[in-house]
């Protein structure tokens, strides 16, 4: 009795106003409070309040203007329009377009300057290690910023600004070095490969940063029940930016915008420039994240981080923690992504070979052999015909995440009722669905064993469009369902055990994402080295086998998806397993369950 509103509560609801602080001083809790500020601010939102302002889970509060509101999770955020969504996810959309154009022409630009494949693969190493070493360090330093412009925003302009610079430095290093070093060495191509070595090092970074700040952005700032809608829309737009920049790559850039540069790969890095400055400038400037100074976490959390070894020591620790959802999730991912780093990385150089093999077979014996310049023009015209192939995997992608949301069954039965879509199959629920997509990646893989032409590997490419789109949605999805579960749940003392926090968990799923490709790039390097032949020789098969050694972790991966659980499965489970659970509350869930299922 007589329990004190103090300024940190006040603070973190100020919707309660003079009255509701008198009934709630006379009103006793129903539970204990913890220790921590963050559980003093939990269960002070759970307690008794005045009839007009009523804080709980799942339920719409009635404010003293008539407005109502829909809390879903402890973080209290209400139920999101679809423009809201949209602008959430739309640096996702704009980070793609930079992506695609590494992909598809990072690998071909490297091997122009000289490089092998040997050492190419190790390049591509800096993608994994952002993940390892950087995005965990940006989810952390995020979780625990005191910034005025929010926890998440400043990581995603400053990433934006270096992706930026990375990009024009890596498409005129020619031409930098020549300038620099023109006139002091007789051979340019050492210095130009270290500078481009060293800008795809910086990218990979600068995009990880852009990544992992934009993922937690995301989880920050919708409730449970529109996770998985607002992953989906990330994923659309993911696909929506690999399409324009396929697009763009089938096309003559330097004929059609000679002012952006003289080759295919700088006008691309100008589009993907531009298409970064537009949609993270739209996402920072319309969406208005949660003060972090208000915030009693972070505020008594900020001072235990001040160091690099602080940070993957909470890495650590975050992995210990993990619920066994989302460590099941992760598990998944480590197995599945070892396959994923070869399809992302030499799909455009295994389809771009089979194009140019089949030009060289059918040639006129009898023409002389071709001139260096006309080798050039049709590696050229193969990566162009590549791109093609990867459009159309673009296009598989987005069709497969605008559809699934449609057909995929309702995983949370807890939210508002809303409109079911009547395409819905029952039994697909998305742990499902992913675990089909696993299969379909590995039939691709083994599928490399009968494909002859560049017309069936542009078929094989365009399937993998599917496993992809899943890759893309899945498990954010899945993962940001189970945090925000947790949130909400946090009065249950099994579940604070498992660390919540949306910048500690998205960096911890990234270094499963990452480690398996800095396997995957180790094991290339090496068949490479047994198995690669100089540029343009005939029946060169080691990317092939790359392939075929990617569909064995894929077996895994549809293994381990098997015992991932739907978030109502989740939350039957919480309740018949706690021990302080009460009557209602099971009552409650069972009730969800049975009416999911009707």
């Amino acid at each position: 009795m007589g329990t004190d509103i103090d300024e940190d509560t006040r603070e973190l609801h100020p919707l309660i106003s003079a009255e509701g602080e008198e009934m709630i001083r006379e009103s006793e809790y129903t539970e204990s409070r913890s220790s921590t500020a963050l559980r003093q601010s939990a269960d002070s939102s759970r307690s008794s309040a005045p009839s007009h302002v009523v804080v709980m889970d799942n339920t719409s509060q009635s404010i003293e203007s008539g407005t109502e509101i829909q809390f879903e999770d402890g973080s209290g955020n209400p139920t999101r329009s679809l423009g809201y969504i949209f602008l959430l996810t739309l640096a996702i959309g704009g980070l793609q377009l930079s992506w695609s154009t590494e992909f598809s022409n990072g690998t071909p630009f490297l091997l122009s300057l000289g490089m092998s494949k040997t050492f190419m693969s190790l390049v591509w190493i800096a993608g994994p290690l952002s993940g390892v070493l950087v995005q965990p360090v940006v989810g952390m330093m995020s979780d625990s910023s005191q910034s005025r412009f929010g926890r998440r925003r400043p990581f995603m302009a400053v990433g934006s600004a270096f992706t930026i610079l990375s990009l024009f430095a890596l498409s005129w290093s020619k031409n930098i070095i020549y300038v620099l070093l023109g006139g002091l060495t007789s051979s340019l191509t050492g210095p130009t490969q270290v500078l481009a070595v060293v800008m795809v090092y910086v990218l990979d970074f600068s995009v990880g940063t852009v990544q992992a700040s934009s993922r937690a952005f995301i989880v920050d700032n919708v409730p449970l029940h529109q996770q998985q809608s607002a992953n989906a829309w990330a994923a659309i737009l993911t696909g929506v930016g690999n399409i324009l920049g396929f697009i763009l790559g089938t096309l003559d850039l330097p004929h059609i915008f000679p002012v952006f540069g003289d080759t295919q790969f700088k006008c691309l890095c100008v589009f993907a420039s531009l298409a970064l400055i537009i949609s993270v400038g739209l996402a920072c400037i319309y969406i208005k994240e949660k003060d972090p100074r208000s915030d009693l976490y972070i505020r008594e959390a900020t001072g235990q981080r001040r160091s690099v070894t602080d940070f993957f020591k909470l890495t650590l620790r975050g992995v210990a923690r993990l619920s066994p959802q989302v460590r099941l999730i992760c598990n998944t991912e480590f197995f599945a992504w070892l396959g994923y780093f070869p399809m992302l990385f030499y799909t455009t150089t295994y389809v771009g070979e089979m194009y140019y093999q089949e030009q060289v077979h059918s040639r006129n014996p009898d023409l002389p052999p071709m001139t260096s310049h006309e080798i050039d023009l049709l590696w050229e015209s193969a990566t162009r015909y590549a791109s093609l192939a990867l459009l159309l995997y673009s296009i598989t992608a987005l069709v497969t995440n605008v559809t699934l949301p449609f057909v995929i069954s309702e995983s949370y039965s807890g939210a508002e009722p809303q409109k079911s879509s009547p395409f819905r199959i029952r039994w697909l629920t998305l742990p499902r669905s992913w675990m089909l997509s696993h299969i379909t990646f590995a039939v691709a893989m083994f599928s490399t064993f009968f494909i002859r032409t560049g017309a069936q590997a542009t078929v094989m490419v365009t399937l993998l469009g599917i496993p992809w789109a899943h890759a893309l949605w899945a498990p954010f999805a899945l993962i940001a369902e189970d945090i925000s579960r947790m949130k909400s749940k946090l009065r249950h003392q099994q579940l604070e055990e498992y660390e919540h926090e949306a910048g500690i968990i998205m960096g911890v799923h990234n270094v499963f994402v990452s480690l398996p490709q800095v396997l995957s790039s180790l094991g290339s390097s090496i068949l490479f080295k047994f198995l690669a032949k100089p540029r343009g020789e005939e029946d060169d098969n080691s990317i092939v086998w790359v392939f075929r050694l990617s569909g064995i972790g894929a077996l895994v991966a549809i293994y381990l998806s098997t015992k991932i659980k739907t978030p109502d499965q989740l939350e039957f489970s919480d309740v018949f397993s706690s021990s302080d659970a009460d009557d209602s509350d099971t009552l409650d869930v069972s009730n969800n369950i049975n009416t999911s299922r009707a």
